[in-house]
């Protein structure tokens, strides 16, 4: 789960961010914290009286616990999305997640090449795999399930990433061509291109940054996972398949 650094009544607390970095808003109240310390309460503050502070950057925190007065059946990263969370999302909120994909598929640039990546974690941390559908431009498709041992559910998100560029390089595509990458989770794309502080897996993440780095036109996107986005969904198939055939 991301937050951010704000003010709050003249004081700097944590609020929670959703996928792409903005601030969560339910019922024109948004969720803060005082402390970045595991199991802080966790708020329902009105939303007038939180403002962003330049420069802070999204980071991940230890999970908070819910205060009286904020249900912590509410507590989940993806209700910023305005597609529910993955499991519980209505049909309504999975056809908005699909549409939303579609329209963005669409509207990329010619000869754009699209990955979709996705991690899976039996336990976390526990069994972990990855998994990377590369659809070429010129109509190759290229899949990858690896099996990474124990590992977390980000470590699985993050190496998806790493996999979908080796798929790419495998097919001698130009640094210099439109890519874009679509993960599911948000924390991946947060450390990797949105300046989020994590306090793990930074090895990993500098990794990913640098092979990142040399693709000019690559962007990351977010995506709803679970949402019958089929190729989300099979980058999600080969991640747990690569766990099931190794236990």
């Amino acid at each position: 789960m991301a937050w951010v650094r704000v003010q709050f009544k003249g004081k700097r607390v944590w609020a929670e961010v959703g996928p792409t970095g903005e601030l969560v808003v339910q019922g024109g109240r948004v969720p803060i914290r005082y402390s970045d310390k595991a199991g802080a309460k966790i708020y329902n503050a009105s939303g007038n009286n939180v403002s962003r502070i330049d420069g802070e950057k999204p980071r991940e925190l230890e999970a908070g616990q819910a205060a009286p007065d904020r249900p912590a059946a509410a507590s989940t990263s993806s209700r910023g999305s305005g597609f529910g969370s993955a499991g519980r999302r209505t049909q309504a909120q999975e056809a908005a997640a699909r549409q939303l994909t579609a329209s963005q598929i669409e509207a990329l640039p010619e000869g754009t090449h699209i990955c979709f990546t996705d991690g899976a974690c039996k336990g976390n941390p526990g069994p972990a795999g990855a998994g990377a559908v590369v659809k070429l431009a010129d109509g190759r498709l290229m899949e990858e399930g690896r099996f990474l041992g124990v590992a977390t559910n980000n470590v699985g998100e993050l190496t998806a990433i790493g996999m979908a560029l080796d798929l790419l390089e495998q097919a001698m595509v130009s640094r210099e061509d439109h890519v874009v990458i679509f993960t599911d989770s948000s924390y991946s794309r947060g450390v990797l291109t949105q300046g989020w502080k994590a306090k793990a897996n930074k090895e990993l993440i500098e990794l990913i940054k640098v092979r990142l780095s040399v693709w000019s036109r690559l962007k990351i996107n977010w995506v709803a996972g679970h949402a019958g986005i089929p190729e989300n969904e099979r980058a999600d198939e080969l991640a747990g398949q690569a766990v099931e055939d190794n236990l």
